[in-house]
């Protein structure tokens, strides 16, 4: 049986693959010539010049911002070398227009060297596959952080459940759906939508949908300067250290940790600015709306309801 690595390595060696044979008009563009012509190439491998007038990004695009030194440094070696990688897009819904699925990065450098027209395959995906190609793509990528993995992975599974709403709430509910099924039954036999949830999330991850839900679905509960922070590459270990200050003080310490973009100092050189900085825990009050706001946001069983109920009871009479 294959590895894990060796299953993960195959799977990043189809990145981009067609689900469904192409059947999208082309005669109206120009192909990519080869460097050596083959005869009978499929064509969803041949690459057509596709104005960028034509071009729309994907609506499922989770990455926030392209490292514009890394942008330049790409299209210096487009304008030095000439040498092209295909990016691939699916048609649109207006006719005549396609919408970019991966090469966001090799767009915006084409755009920043004036150039008209790119070199681009044409595919037919679904929303579904459109989110997991590029989910397979960017597991390559050395600067994916983990909010923009985890972003990428709670929209594949909210499009792939069928349900409408924010992708988030979607996750969120579908997940706790399931938790409360498992401590019902002690079982995780799910059906669908549930299973191919779980499915989805050990295959991107590598990790089960439990941790994922427990772990990962956490960064939604951070204020929302801290969650700007963490798209923005703050590890996450930071933000939560930066949660247990103050409220007030959460902006000084983002500046303090290098907010917006980095370098990010380290847990332990905040630390030791909150003690030198007499930073105080903060108060009840701070606390208990800092809890509401996590229980508004929570779904609980029946047995974690009447539980937080008796709680709920101790504090009101032990504040008469």
């Amino acid at each position: 049986m294959p590895s894990k690595r060796q299953q993960l390595a195959d799977r990043r060696s189809r990145v981009g693959e067609s689900a469904t044979p192409v059947n999208i008009a082309t005669e109206h563009l120009l192909k990519v010539e080869p460097e050596a012509a083959t005869q009978g190439t499929a064509e969803d491998v041949v690459a057509f010049w596709i104005p960028l007038a034509d071009l729309e990004p994907s609506p499922f695009q989770y990455r926030y911002s392209l490292d514009q030194g890394a942008v330049e440094a790409l299209a210096q070696s487009i304008q030095a070398q000439e040498l092209y990688q295909p990016i691939t897009v699916r048609p649109a819904a207006q006719p005549g227009k396609y919408q970019v699925v991966l090469g966001h990065r090799r767009l915006a450098a084409f755009q920043r060297l004036e150039r008209a027209t790119i070199p681009a395959m044409i595919r037919e995906y679904d929303d579904a596959q459109v989110l997991r190609a590029m989910l397979d793509e960017n597991l390559r990528r050395e600067d994916v952080n983990l909010f923009e993995q985890t972003e990428g992975v709670v929209r594949l599974v909210a499009v792939s459940s069928g349900r409408a709403g924010h992708p988030v709430e979607v996750t969120r509910r579908l997940l706790g759906e399931m938790r409360t099924q498992l401590k019902a039954s002690g079982q995780d036999a799910f059906q669908e939508p549930h299973r191919t949830a779980a499915h989805l999330i050990q295959e991107v991850t590598g990790m089960p949908w439990m941790s994922f839900y427990t772990n990962r679905m956490r960064v939604y509960g951070l204020p929302d300067a801290l969650q700007t922070a963490v798209r923005a590459g703050m590890p996450y270990s930071l933000a939560l250290a930066v949660q247990r200050l103050p409220e007030a003080q959460h902006g000084a310490a983002l500046d303090f940790l290098g907010a917006p973009t980095g370098p990010w100092r380290s847990r332990q050189e905040l630390l030791a600015w909150a003690r030198d900085s007499d930073v105080r825990p903060p108060a009840y009050s701070d606390r208990l709306q800092t809890l509401g706001r996590r229980l508004d946001r929570q779904t609980l069983t029946r047995a974690e309801q009447a539980q937080l109920e008796k709680l709920l009871g101790k504090l009101e009479s032990l504040l008469g």
